[in-house]
């Protein structure tokens, strides 16, 4: 039996998504196998692009190769950033191997910085006849962001996080923190809320840090996990109590009335997320607050109520970030949008 002290001790451990408490690598073995592939016949000059979702496992991905000597990087070798590179072009020169990592080709990089690194990096490959490896989010499917690479490798196994997936991960994880024998993930969390953070509709953006954050705080409080006297157990309801008990506070009145409209909409046409395809578009969630009496303008709307919802992981940017249709506004996340985990678990 797990207790709650047990969780309280661990929790840190346990759903850690830091450097600091490192566990054996789980699953991914076709991007490993393609990866293997991909060095062994990448050319001088060339980058392997990863593109995927912040919080995915790309580093964790590209730090298991190193550790395993499957690329030929020192260990512990601090990855380069884009922004880093912009900033301070030699760190190319730097860097201890013939392959360069680079990491956070991202949303969190200033767009003029991002392209800027990119170009830098770009020009280092050309000069040098060195290689690379890019990790990155959808940035990097965007030509105007990107295109200066022009010798591109793209890894295109990369396993999302389904049930089975993230079931293996947690049982790994409570294994290797508690040593436990024949630990199973349903001794301490419903089947219910595996099945809330994996929907298939998820999958393309579904992250690892999202939802072992979220797991964080709900077994840092004590308040949320207990269950049956000392048993710790973790239900859908406790993560909805946990995620309402401080709702609304730093939204304004438009923004909390769109909240309430949405976790309608979401109730009656798509419970527990069920009938959610390819996401939301803009046109979509503007008629919800037009319906629902909120009166503003679509592009007020966009500005004061959408980007702070993406900003603040209600809402999850499926689109490539991109400029704005005739404007030099970048657009970091832009439609379709999908209910985040935590937006959707607010509305069980």
């Amino acid at each position: 039996m797990i207790t709650n002290k047990d969780l309280k001790l661990c929790n840190e451990q346990i759903f850690s998504y830091s450097a600091a408490y490192q566990v054996p690598f789980y699953g991914r073995e076709k991007a490993i196998r393609q990866m293997q592939e991909h060095i062994e016949n990448l050319k001088q000059g060339e980058v392997i692009i990863v593109s995927k979702p912040l919080g995915t496992g790309k580093t964790f991905l590209v730090n298991h190769l190193i550790n395993q000597r499957k690329l030929d990087v020192p260990v512990g070798a601090s990855f380069l950033t884009v922004r880093g590179i912009a900033e301070r072009p030699e760190v190319l020169d730097e860097f201890p191997a013939d392959i360069l990592i680079v990491d956070e080709a991202d949303i969190k990089t200033p767009i003029k910085k991002l392209i800027k690194g990119l170009e830098c990096l770009a020009d280092h490959l050309e000069r040098k006849n060195r290689r690379a490896i890019l990790l990155g989010d959808f940035s990097l499917n965007n030509d105007n962001i990107s295109g200066c690479l022009k010798n591109k490798v793209l890894l295109t196994e990369f396993e999302e996080i389904d049930r089975a997936f993230l079931k293996g991960v947690l049982e790994q994880r409570f294994n290797h923190f508690l040593s436990l024998d024949d630990f199973q993930i349903e001794e301490v969390m419903e089947p219910e809320l595996l099945d809330y953070m994996t929907p298939e509709w998820m999958r393309p953006v579904n992250n690892f840090r999202g939802m072992f954050s979220l797991m964080q705080q709900i077994v840092a409080d004590e308040k949320y996990v207990r269950y049956n006297s000392e048993r710790a157990f973790l239900k859908v309801g406790m993560f909805h109590d946990f995620l309402c008990k401080d709702d609304n506070q730093d939204l304004d009145d438009n923004q909390n009335r769109f909240l309430d409209l949405l976790r309608e909409r979401l109730k009656q046409e798509f419970p527990k997320g069920n009938g959610i395809t390819r996401g939301f578009t803009t046109e979509f969630l503007y008629e919800i607050a037009n319906t629902g009496g909120i009166s503003i303008k679509k592009q007020e709307f966009i500005e004061d109520i959408l980007e702070p919802f993406a900003a603040a992981n209600l809402l999850v940017s499926v689109g490539i970030p991109r400029y704005g249709d005739g404007s030099s506004v970048f657009v970091r996340r832009p439609e379709p949008y999908l209910p985040s985990l935590t937006l959707l678990l607010s509305v069980s």
